[in-house]
């Protein structure tokens, strides 16, 4: 097992999800990647430990995460990728790789005013670019709700992310999401379906956790295994937690009680009476079956998918868009759902 330190924490072998990004970033762009996942898998960890350790220098990278931009409308955007141009401070971004690209005052104005077009703007400054170029993109989703000149923001954007890859071989296009409801819908847009490859990124293998429970010395492996199953991120935080608890078991009987608890809390909020019902038997034949999967042909699929929905947004269940099977977004909800 080969186990970095990245950020001063332990990074856990990805060898193979990490070839296939080096091996794909040194090609030619061709189309949008997207890695989607249950929540807590690592995706993003993962994608900068990738840029940072495992790339040459020379790349120019451009990252942008638009739910810490807070992106709530056109300008907001734009500020995801220009800044006034200031020659000073160009050479020091320059230097350091940081991807802003920066633009004479009248110019950013012009974009603003829907006098010249964001996007042209952006293939311009790409091609100015001589370094491989990638473009990693979090929480696409905040963008589905805003406009610019009366047209779809995300929609726009998503073009130009074509345009990047498929259509120039501009820029490699990265997006990363958990929220795979919104990817269902991309998935089936057709245009976006031929020219985008999505890549899942889930939970470790039995192996690969208890091989990481020998090493940090762990006995209770089944035990571990049975409440919180793969997850990486839950066992590191069981490893620094669970010497507080008077045992192993009751630090893990705690974690499912607090996930029940969010469970109960969330439908007793933001649920009605059948839609409570619609999650139960969800839940029922997810404990019953390890997932459930979604027929197009039920009766009420509009109430069933109105419901996944909501608790998919809430990353209480996952939805895979590929095979439209449903599952805990992890193991401690997974023994949530028992006790429901």
């Amino acid at each position: 097992m080969k186990i970095d330190i990245f950020r001063d924490d332990e990074f856990v072998n990805r060898e193979k999800e990490i070839k296939y990004l080096k091996d794909r970033f040194s090609q030619t762009p061709k189309e949008i990647l997207w890695l989607f996942g249950p929540k807590s898998t690592g995706k993003t960890t993962l994608i900068e430990y990738v840029i940072e350790t495992k790339l040459p220098k020379d790349y120019f990278i451009k990252y942008i995460n638009f739910r810490g931009l807070m992106v709530s409308n056109y300008r907001d955007f734009i500020s995801a990728f220009f800044e006034e141009k200031d020659e000073e401070e160009k050479q020091l971004n320059r230097k350091y790789n940081l991807g802003i690209f920066q633009l004479e005052a009248k110019t950013l104005k012009k974009i603003a005013e829907h006098k010249k077009n964001l996007f042209n703007e952006l293939i311009e400054e790409f091609k100015k670019i001589k370094e491989k170029k990638i473009i990693i993109i979090d929480e696409i989703q905040t963008l589905e709700d805003i406009y610019m000149d009366d047209k779809l923001l995300l929609k726009e954007f998503l073009n130009f992310c074509v345009r990047l890859t498929k259509e120039l071989h501009l820029a490699h296009v990265v997006i990363l999401s958990s929220n795979t409801i919104f990817i269902n819908q991309i998935y089936n847009e057709a245009k976006l379906k031929v020219t985008s490859r999505f890549v899942e990124i889930n939970h470790m293998d039995k192996e690969t956790i208890f091989e990481y429970l020998d090493l940090k010395e762990i006995k209770e492996k089944e035990l571990v295994w049975e409440y919180l199953g793969g997850s990486i991120a839950h066992i590191q935080r069981m490893i620094r937690d669970y010497h507080f608890y008077n045992s192993l078991k009751e630090y893990l009987e705690n974690e499912v009680e607090l996930a029940k608890g969010e469970i109960d809390f969330f439908m007793l909020k933001k649920c009605s009476l059948e839609e409570i019902e619609i999650f139960e038997d969800i839940a029922k034949e997810i404990v019953k079956n390890g997932e459930y999967i979604l027929d197009k042909h039920l009766p009420n699929k509009d109430k069933i998918m109105a419901v996944l929905e909501k608790f998919a947004e809430i990353e209480f269940i996952f939805y895979n868009p590929l095979n439209n099977k449903i599952t805990a977004n992890n193991r401690v909800y997974y023994k949530a759902f028992e006790r429901l």
